[in-house]
C-alpha cells in the first residue's frame, strides 16, 4: 500500500465467504474482510477518492443536511422520523410534502413521492420503519453538479419538461446541459465537500422559480457518466486527471 498514489474507493463489496461454510463462519468471515478493508486507508495511498471513513459518515442524508445548512446552503425543511403524529402535525401546517427513504438508493432507485391524503392514512406503519420527509420544492430546473477535487461542474436538467417532473431520475428524454452555478453556490459547495473531507461528491439541487437554490443532498458514490454522455462535460477526463496527478 505504500507504493499506491491513488485509490479510487467506490462502492467496494465484500468478498462472498465460502458457500459449504455454516452461517456463523460466514458472518465471521464476513466481519474479517469488513474489518481489514475498513482500516485500509491508514497503510498507504496518497489520495482517496474518498477515503472510507468520509465516504461513510457521508453517506447519511441527516449529517450531509446539517452540513448543507451550516455553510449557508438552503435546504428543505426535514422532518426524519418513525413517528405517525409528527408527520400529521407537519402535514397540518399546509406545507407540501414530499417523502424518500432515508439510505442511500437501490438499483432501480425508488422514485420520491408526494405526501397526499391516502399516505396520511396509512402512517399506522411507519413506527416499523422510519422516512423521511420534506417540504415539496417547485422547480424551474434540477441541477446536479458533479465536484472532482476543486473543480466544480454543473448540468442542468429540464425536468418539469418530461413525464417524472418530481423525480428526474426516471426520464432522461428531457434536455440536459451545462450550467452556470452562481458564484456564492459554487464556493458554498467547495465548503461543503470541505467539511465533510470529501474529494469527490455528486450534488442535487433544485432551481426554484425566484431563483433561489436549494440543496437536496449528495452522493459520494454518485454516478457521473451519463451527464457526460448527455452534456458533454469530460468529466471522465477530469477523473482521470485528479487520479494521476
Amino acid at each position: 500500500m505504500s507504493e499506491v498514489a491513488a485509490v479510487w474507493w467506490r462502492r467496494p463489496r465484500l468478498p462472498s465467504a465460502e458457500p459449504d461454510l455454516d452461517e456463523d463462519h460466514r458472518m465471521f468471515v464476513r466481519s474479517e474482510w469488513e474489518h481489514f478493508l475498513g482500516g485500509v486507508e491508514a497503510f498507504g495511498g496518497k489520495l482517496w477518492v474518498n477515503s472510507p471513513a468520509a465516504n461513510r459518515s457521508a453517506s447519511f442524508k441527516a449529517p450531509q443536511l446539517l452540513a448543507a445548512q451550516s455553510v449557508g446552503l438552503r435546504i428543505p425543511r426535514t422532518l426524519i422520523t418513525n413517528d405517525p403524529e409528527a408527520v400529521r402535525q407537519l402535514a397540518a401546517t399546509g406545507v407540501p410534502l414530499v417523502y424518500k427513504r432515508i439510505g442511500a438508493a437501490p438499483r432501480p432507485p425508488m422514485a420520491t413521492k408526494l405526501l397526499l391524503p391516502s399516505d396520511i392514512e396509512r402512517l399506522s406503519t411507519l413506527p416499523a420503519c422510519p422516512a423521511i420527509f420534506q417540504e415539496h420544492i417547485p422547480a424551474r430546473l434540477d441541477i446536479r453538479v458533479t465536484i472532482i477535487g476543486t473543480e466544480v461542474y454543473a448540468a442542468e436538467i429540464e425536468s418539469q419538461k418530461g413525464t417524472s417532473p418530481l423525480d428526474w431520475r426516471f426520464d432522461y428524454t428531457v434536455p440536459f446541459r451545462s450550467h452556470e452555478l452562481d458564484s456564492s453556490i459554487r464556493d458554498r459547495l467547495l465548503r461543503l465537500m470541505h467539511r465533510m473531507s470529501l474529494v469527490y461528491g455528486a450534488i442535487d439541487l433544485r432551481l426554484k422559480p425566484d431563483g433561489e437554490y436549494v440543496f437536496l443532498e449528495i452522493n459520494p458514490n454518485g454516478q457521473y457518466l451519463f451527464i457526460e454522455l448527455l452534456t458533454g462535460i469530460p468529466l471522465t477526463e477530469k477523473m482521470a486527471d485528479l487520479l494521476s496527478t
